[in-house]
C-alpha cells in the first residue's frame, strides 16, 4: 500500500515577511552560557582526585 507524498508548505507575501523577521530577531537575541564557574569546580574536583 502506498503513502501519499505531502507538499511542503511555502510561505508567501506578508507571512514569508514577518517569518523572516522573527527569525532575524531571535537570532539577535542568542546568547551564550558562560561555564566558568563549573568548569572551575571540575578542575578543584580532578585536581583532589588527582585525575
Amino acid at each position: 500500500m502506498a503513502i501519499t507524498i505531502k507538499s511542503v508548505p511555502v510561505l508567501k507575501d506578508r507571512v514569508a515577511a514577518t517569518f523572516t523577521k522573527k527569525i532575524a530577531e531571535n537570532a539577535a537575541k542568542k546568547s551564550s552560557v558562560k561555564f566558568t564557574e563549573q568548569i572551575n569546580i571540575s578542575n578543584k574536583i580532578l585536581a583532589k582526585a588527582k585525575i
